[in-house]
């Protein structure tokens, strides 16, 4: 079966680049963002034994607020380490520091 011209679908372009320490756009109301500020040591995070120690992303992410890096609704690291954690809407989220 042959595609027609009409039924690809467009590219969508990547959003613009940050400049470093900039925060990003605020979501539109209702959806969820996770925070990616941790960058590369996000990448094969889920197969290093830190994904394991669950205080310990919980730790960091204490300091990701304290120092103002703290980006989004919810932490990848948090996610990634206790994915239950979008179940409980306090946990890893902006709303509450103290988690």
């Amino acid at each position: 079966m042959r595609m027609r011209s009409g039924d690809r679908k467009s590219k969508q372009t990547p959003p613009p680049a940050r400049k470093k320490g900039e925060k990003p756009a605020p979501a539109p109301a209702g959806d969820k963002i996770f925070c990616t500020e941790c960058g590369a040591t996000l990448e094969n995070f889920c197969f290093s034994s830190a994904a394991e120690d669950l205080d310990a992303v919980r730790k960091t992410l204490a300091q990701c607020r304290q120092q103002g890096k703290f980006s989004g609704d919810f932490c990848s690291k948090l996610f990634i380490a206790h994915p239950e954690a979008l179940s409980d809407p306090q946990e890893g989220s902006d709303d509450d520091p103290g988690a």
